[in-house]
């Protein structure tokens, strides 16, 4: 392209661009947007700044312009989702309800930042496979962690309290090895007789019993006071999943599905804005008449 008809272009785009904001037209804006893009290689969110020659007022009106009418058309796309007018979306209108994402006005899609908001797709889907026993199986979860140095300690007490035992009865066979009579006995005495200040081995064993036994005590405390502390989060959380889901299949005929529509929320708008009344163009007689 040489220099004329690149400027010819760029005459023609502008125009255009002005006519859809003088029309309040949301899809021949979002349409230039969209083209600004493809054509010179930019991210979405660069191309306002593009467009608007990087005015931070300018760029902050049109966002403002197109976000109100993506707000309202996705409350009716997902009637579950409540969004702010700043775009922040929260899922259903319970108590502990979750915030699902942040809605960006240039890609039209629900971003989720935060690994909390990232987490719900994946709790639906675990749910899903088994909602009967999905707060059976994660308070098993949380029993196995919190209890896990405890099971180790009883572990290491249970060898030990054998090994206490085994050692007296190794004791006595070498005490009636010993008294067995004749030479050979005599010399094993001699050889065997243990060092002088030697501690006993059976003390020892009992006194490793005790440490370890105090040790589990300690630990099955904590575990336990750990694992009714967050037990009643779970159940709270497990609540919030259901009611998640139970409003999905509501509307939807799997959680498959819903994910789908969340992955077509952009081309689904656009659908809507070319097949209706330009948004924008209704919500200006809204506020004429109100």
């Amino acid at each position: 392209m040489d220099i004329e008809k690149s400027l010819d272009y760029q005459k023609r785009f502008f125009t255009n661009f002005a006519a859809a904001w003088q029309d309040h037209s949301d899809l021949d804006l979002y349409r230039g947007i969209d083209a600004t893009a493809e054509a010179l290689r930019l991210d979405l969110s660069e191309v306002p700044g593009y467009i608007l020659a990087y005015d931070k007022q300018a760029q902050s009106e049109l966002r403002a312009y197109l976000q109100k009418g993506l707000v309202e058309w996705l409350q009716t796309y997902i009637p579950f989702f409540e969004v702010s007018a700043d775009g922040i979306v929260m899922f259903g209108d319970w108590y502990h309800r979750r915030q699902f994402g942040v809605l960006d006005v240039w890609t039209r899609q629900i971003m989720q930042y935060s690994d909390a908001e990232r987490q719900i797709i994946p709790d639906l889907e675990t749910y899903a496979a088994d909602p009967k026993n999905y707060l059976k199986k994660r308070l098993a979860s949380l029993h196995d962690d919190a209890f896990a140095e405890a099971d180790h300690l009883q572990s290491q007490l249970e060898k030990a309290e054998a090994a206490a035992v085994a050692e007296p009865d190794a004791q006595t066979r070498s005490n009636r090895d010993r008294n067995s009579g004749g030479f050979k006995g005599l010399m094993k005495n001699f050889i065997d007789q243990p060092e002088e200040g030697a501690s006993p081995q059976a003390s020892g064993d009992t006194s490793e019993v005790a440490s370890l036994q105090s040790s589990l005590n300690a630990a099955r405390a904590a575990a336990q006071a750990r694992y009714d502390e967050e037990k009643r989060q779970i159940q709270v959380e497990a609540a919030v999943t259901n009611y998640e889901y139970q409003a999905i299949i509501s509307q939807y005929s799997s959680l498959k599905q819903f994910e789908n529509s969340l992955q077509h929320i952009a081309d689904s708008y656009m659908a809507s804005l070319a097949a209706g009344p330009q948004l924008a163009t209704q919500r200006e007689s809204d506020d004429d008449n109100a």
